[in-house]
């Protein structure tokens, strides 16, 4: 392999890693990223003139499980992984094994991108005028809505946590005033108290099982907290969150670092750091999707028909714990 070839190479892998590191992006923009790797990955086949069919189909799947595994906790990850690694089995000859995972990443990405727009629009739909809405952490798929009511003339309020431990809430409340929309920030703690003057909850996702709703950390406190005081609870997203299991999610789901929360904690101090939290379906009112608002039901099955290419899930050696 030239020198070239191998800074080709480095640079997906570089691009995979900084997916796996980025602890403040949402899955929107996480998914634009995947789709760059699958780019470089057919440039870089070109570059090597990569002729062998099995090399390639190798090539493509190692490709795939590195971006499952970079970000488990966000589906749409493993759903464009899936859809191309299912392209490329299909391909005949090496060159056109790249270039099928490349235009199926393309094609989901793009599906995606059209329908975060129309959750936007039907999300903006539940905010009414003179309302006080409660959001927690930063969802592109929230704030568009919100921009989107802003622009129809509605005036209204946002009340947003801050979101710990990476605080997403500050830059949540930093793009709502650029859009002239009152907003309070507050501390994730005081989300329940937060709730004696919030008419609506409106919060993102990062996967949907046919059982739970996974997102940021202290979403499962506030939809409870929502739900004792009848409050509407309300998760927009698009159909690429919805998966059928939570494959890698609860097998490899794990713990970010300790510094986050206390750098230099006393010995003895065990110091837990977490992300995401899956939340129970039947603590949402509704889940908001490019269809329209899904009740419950509507929204199991969704997930429970939204599979995954089984040599994916093979390959990514996820064992038991519910998981097939």
């Amino acid at each position: 392999m030239s020198k070239r070839n191998k800074q080709s190479r480095a640079a997906i892998d570089a691009a995979i890693n900084l997916i796996a590191s980025d602890k403040a992006s949402g899955a929107a923009e996480i998914l634009r990223r995947a789709g760059g790797v699958f780019t470089r990955l057919s440039v870089w086949s070109t570059e090597q003139r990569v002729a062998n069919l099995e090399l390639a189909r190798e090539a493509v799947i190692e490709t795939c499980i590195a971006l499952a595994r970079a970000q488990p906790d966000m589906s749409p990850l493993l759903r464009v992984a899936s859809a191309a690694l299912t392209a490329a089995r299909t391909a005949n000859g090496a060159q056109e094994v790249f270039k099928s995972a490349q235009e199926a990443a393309r094609n989901f990405i793009e599906k995606a991108e059209r329908a975060a727009c129309e959750v936007a629009l039907h999300g903006a739909t539940l905010i009414r005028d003179g309302a006080i809405i409660l959001t927690h952490s930063r969802s592109s798929s929230v704030l568009a809505a919100l921009i989107e009511a802003r622009e129809a003339g509605r005036n209204f309020s946002v009340v947003t946590t801050e979101s710990r431990p990476m605080l997403e809430g500050r830059a949540l409340a930093q793009e709502l005033v650029g859009q002239h929309i009152p907003v309070t920030l507050i501390a994730d703690a005081a989300a329940s108290l937060a709730m004696d003057q919030v008419n609506v909850v409106l919060m993102g996702a990062d996967k949907i099982t046919p059982v739970n709703l996974v997102n940021k950390i202290g979403t499962r406190m506030i939809a409870l907290g929502a739900r004792e005081r009848g409050l509407p609870v309300y998760s927009l997203c698009d159909s690429s969150k919805f998966i059928s299991e939570d494959y890698p999610g609860s097998a490899i789901r794990g713990l970010q670092s300790a510094s986050e929360l206390w750098r230099e904690a006393p010995q003895g101090v065990d110091v837990v750091n977490r992300y995401f939290e899956p939340t129970p379906l039947a603590c949402f009112t509704g889940i908001v999707t490019e269809d329209g608002v899904l009740a419950i039901q509507e929204a199991v099955s969704r997930a429970e028909e939204a599979s995954i290419d089984r040599g994916l899930v093979n390959a990514l050696g996820v064992l038991s714990n519910g998981v097939k």
